[in-house]
């Protein structure tokens, strides 16, 4: 039982018996208006619903039920009870659109649904234009409906319906016309329950107008009221929606018909200000945009409150929701690169051919966002996608295959594959080749929709692309791939199987690579006649050309890899080709050859170009270039970018450039770099997965660490490292070469362990043995006299690893054997001069300064020559190895030394090494007879203020002081 309470006589009631407001009532006062919306919006309902209950009684049952609770515990506080009027049991509640919009469809919706509940089996008409209610009418009788437990069949019926009720063929005569739809119409009812039916005013079937049982021609209220209301079986409750009826329409005997009206202004704004708890003004706003139309203003607010329920179908058929459902749809299908980013209003705008804010608000609530943030689909959107009208879509779908912007091309170009464009969307590849890269995610598409000769240029640039990233594993590779293995054309085939010798050369796999190289097919492009060969086996062979060049270098034979990639036929290679021969000549030591080459790949294509710039700045640390290194590489970095590189080629850029800001003494800068790139190659917890990459960033990182004078920390990334590089692999060789490097960098860990200082230069040996020391000699010994390859990195590593062990060793006789080797090995001058220093060091320990500084010169010499023709300094770190050298080998020149070494220093390259140089210059200086006259010469009373300290730290205190630099 409820109550029907008259609420402005409550009010009074309460009003007169609240107590003052204590401290003279600041703010909204106990029981009044502002005050009562206060409490509602804190309960969770609408404060906007108050006044509408209390002076105009509309509100929904439970925006009642909250007021009458408030003013319960209003009448409690102040002792009074809650007075009623007469007390009568609650209707059922209606659903709120009824509830607050027109009595003509309470009325429609009760009669109908009490007749059905009572066991009768009403028949009604209502009338109405569009936007009066008749789908809000029929979409509450169905919810209601099938909640009893009553069978519900519903009908839209407009436009064309010949296939939705299953028209049969018929003659050409009226009444065999008229037959054959009555005969459509009965198959419609169902055998119990209620038939819903909407019915528009342009019904027809196939292009023929409704007609009567005698063959005449009808309105489509007549049809409906003929063959669905009037022969509806008994027992059958029905229901028709009609936009216009008279009385001729509807028979002799018409049923009961109620019009239904537009909602009036004051209706449509008490509804949404109920609904949404907006305020008037807003709501005003709200009707004028969408007009006094309730299925708008239901849709509207349903999809400001979230709801997207079996109603929605009916409610998007709206022609506003239709254009902006259409557009969606074909931005959903034309960014599969960007599956869940918010769309910016210039792409909204280009799918729908006019800006957002002009369609009404009800269409604008199917999204969510804003032009700064983006929009997104609501859920109801998304769910319309699967009915949206093809026309729509298609127009859509047009306006996006015209975008012709740079940051556009990914969705034209899926735009096209939407529209199912093959012809089109392979010209634009051909056109822009760098546009692959946005085909993979359509490739199932166009292998599915694609035929012939596009799908086999469409594959191709899928390979290409992939292929391009080394992402020779890709499952979308290997299907177009295998794809292009059916094509009709043997040239087409052969391309093919090249590419497939280059996933197996990227895997390691050399000899499977020479078997795809020996297939008929390929030995065919390679030997035919160049004016008898097509575009793929001009490409084929081209390719192939570069497979036998990268084969011939990893078997050690230079010069039959430098006949490959010379060849004229590799000329269409263009700029990959260029990369090749840059790679070869900087493998067999032609360095000036190898960085004009890479210099010539052009920035036209992104990603080569990266790879160029990657391989020059790898080229100019060898050489000792590490400023102009670490500017190649970052370029690189910038550009794989730009180009959509893979992690991974990425993440091995950034641990490049890692190395060469360590080289130019930045080791705080490069492990922040080498954190940026172990974060694009995360763990991977698979059992299977390949380790390699991450375990190479790793083992990159340790002489950071090193520099850092982190030892211990090194050594336990080492351990891990090790570890991922223990798991199975499809790059063997990669493992062997890595997990030697590793342990190279476990024994330089020992060494600077030994040393007792950082890992960065100037590096001076011991003059007595350490534990540690002892670690390193040992597993430097048992690398060096592993049997390796001939190959260009492994005597790189060889060459630092005999430096390395005469840093180790305090006798100098052993250290000076080990550097005699490496001097042997130098292949060009900066590897000369690190030697050189390296056997300066070595003799400086044995006390033979003269030899040393004629070593020193000989090291000057030659690293004069690593800069020909270029502005960048040398090596710094070198630079400042053979500075702090050549000034212990002439300390007995006393103040003279040190003041040309104080000039030397200034050179802003040399910034981050000059603490070192000081503390080094330091400990040959403490070995010296003369330290405190050398620092009291210098530095006069400043240096006795120091006399407590050992010789050396005074010397890099008093000259960092004296130098203007920050202490550490």
């Amino acid at each position: 039982m409820g109550a029907i309470v008259d609420y402005r006589a409550v009010l009074a009631e309460l009003r007169a018996h609240l107590p003052p407001e204590p401290g003279g009532g600041a703010g909204a006062r106990r029981g009044s208006l502002r005050w009562l919306e206060g409490e509602m919006r804190a309960r969770g309902a609408g404060g906007a619903a108050v006044r509408n209950i209390i002076y105009r009684d509309i509100g929904t049952a439970a925006d009642r039920d909250t007021l009458r609770a408030i003013l319960a515990e209003l009448a409690a506080g102040v002792g009074r009870s809650l007075p009623e009027t007469s007390a009568v049991p609650s209707p059922t509640p209606l659903p709120a659109e009824l509830e607050l919009l027109g009595r003509s469809k309470k009325r429609a919706y009760r009669q109908f649904l009490a007749g059905v509940r009572a066991g009768r089996a009403p028949r009604l008409v209502v009338t109405g234009r569009a936007g009066a209610g008749k789908t809000v009418l029929l979409d509450s009788l169905d919810a209601a409906l099938r909640g009893a437990g009553v069978p519900v069949r519903r009908l839209f019926l407009s436009g064309d319906v010949s296939g939705l009720l299953g028209l049969a063929a018929s003659g050409s005569a009226y009444a065999q016309l008229a037959a054959a739809q009555a005969e459509a119409a009965r198959r419609q009812f169902p055998a119990a329950g209620a038939l819903l039916v909407r019915v528009t005013d342009d019904l027809n079937f196939a292009g023929q107008p409704p007609r009567r049982t005698d063959g005449s021609v009808a309105s489509a209220a007549r049809w409906a009221a003929e063959h669905l209301l009037s022969a509806a079986p008994p027992g059958l409750a029905v229901l028709l929606a009609l936009e216009k009826a008279d009385a001729d329409d509807l028979g002799p005997h018409p049923p009961e018909t109620i019009t239904l009206h537009p909602p009036t202004p004051a209706e449509a704004r008490g509804y949404l200000m109920a609904r949404l708890g907006v305020p008037r003004a807003e709501a005003e706003e709200l009707v004028a945009e969408t007009g006094r139309h309730l299925d708008r203003l239901s849709l509207l607010v349903r999809l400001r409150g979230g709801e997207a329920g079996p109603h929605m179908p009916a409610l998007l058929a709206d022609p506003d929701l239709q254009r902006l459902i259409g557009a969606t749809a074909a931005l959903a299908a034309s960014t599969p690169h960007l599956p869940s980013a918010a769309w910016a209003p210039e792409l909204l705008r280009a799918a729908l051919g006019t800006e957002l804010r002009q369609l009404p608000p009800h269409a604008r609530a199917l999204l969510a966002g804003s032009d700064a943030l983006g929009w997104t689909p609501t859920p109801a959107l998304r769910a319309a996608w699967t009915g949206v009208a093809a026309d729509e879509r298609t127009r859509a779908l047009a306006r996006l295959a015209n975008l012709t912007s740079g940051e556009c091309r990914p969705i034209r170009l899926a735009a096209l594959a939407a529209l199912q464009d093959w012809p089109a969307l392979a010209a634009q590849v051909r056109t822009s080749p760098d546009d692959a890269r946005w085909l993979p995610p359509l490739w199932p598409s166009i292998r599915d929709g694609a035929a012939g000769e596009t799908r086999d240029d469409l594959a191709g640039a899928v390979v290409r692309h992939s292929a391009g990233r080394g992402d020779y594993h890709d499952a979308g590779l290997r299907d177009a791939l295998f794809t292009l293995f059916g094509a009709a054309r043997p040239p087409v085939r052969a391309w093919a199987r090249v590419k497939l010798a280059e996933s197996s050369l990227e895997a390691g796999n050399m000899t499977a690579a020479a078997e795809q190289l020996a297939h008929p097919e390929v030995a065919a492009v390679l030997s035919a006649a160049s004016s008898a060969r097509e575009p793929w086996a001009v490409a084929a062979c081209a390719d192939a050309l570069l497979v036998q060049a990268a084969l011939a270098r990893w078997a050690g034979d230079l010069e039959a890899a430098t006949r490959a990639v010379s060849d004229p036929r590799t000329a269409v290679g263009g700029p990959r080709a260029g990369l090749w021969r840059g790679l070869i000549a900087k493998d067999a030591g032609r360095w000036d050859e190898a960085l004009a080459a890479l210099a010539a790949v052009p920035a036209s294509s992104p990603l080569l170009s990266a790879r160029a710039r990657y391989q020059e700045g790898d080229l100019r640390l060898r050489l000792g270039q590490p400023a102009a290194a670490l500017s190649a590489l970052r370029d690189a970095t910038t550009r794989l970018e730009a180009a959509g590189a893979g992690e991974e080629e990425r993440a091995r850029v950034l641990a490049r450039s890692a190395t060469a800001l360590r080289r130019l003494g930045r080791p705080q800068e490069a492990q922040a770099v080498l954190g940026h790139a172990l974060a694009l190659l995360p763990p991977d917890p698979r059992r299977h997965a390949d380790h390699v990459p991450r375990a190479r960033l790793l083992s990159e990182g340790l002489p950071v660490l090193l520099a850092l004078g982190r030892p211990d920390d090194a050594l336990a990334v080492s351990a891990r490292t090790l570890t991922l590089l223990e798991g199975r692999s499809a790059r063997p060789a990669e493992v062997r070469y890595r997990q030697r490097r590793t342990r190279y960098r476990v024994a330089l860990a020992y060494l600077t362990r030994g040393l007792g200082g950082a890992y960065l230069q100037p590096l001076l040996g011991p003059v007595r043995d350490h534990p540690d020391l002892r670690q390193a000699r040992t597993l430097l010994d048992d690398l060096i006299a592993q049997p390796v390859t001939g190959s260009d990195r492994d005597a790189i590593l060889l060459f630092d690893m005999l430096l390395s062990r005469a840093l180790a060793d305090p006798d100098p006789a052993a250290a000076l054997a080990s550097v005699d080797r490496a001097v042997a090995l130098a292949a060009h001058p900066y590897e000369g001069g690190q030697a050189r220093a390296m056997r300066a060091e070595v003799l400086l320990r044995s006390a033979r300064p003269a030899d040393a500084l004629a070593e020193l010169n000989r090291a000057h010499a030659l690293l004069r020559r690593v800069q020909p023709g270029l502005g960048d300094a040398p090596d710094p770190g070198l630079q400042a190895q053979l500075l702090t050298l050549e000034a212990a080998s002439t300390l007995s020149d006393g103040v003279p030394t040190i003041q040309w070494l104080r000039a030397a220093l200034l050179h802003p390259a040399l910034a981050p090494f000059r603490a070192g140089v000081w503390r080094a210059l330091g400990r040959a200086l403490e070995d010296s007879g003369e330290a405190w006259t050398l620092l009291r010469g210098l530095h006069g009373p400043r240096a006795d203020a120091l006399a407590h300290l050992r010789p050396g730290d005074a010397l890099w205190l008093l000259e960092l002081g004296e130098t203007g630099n920050e202490l550490p």
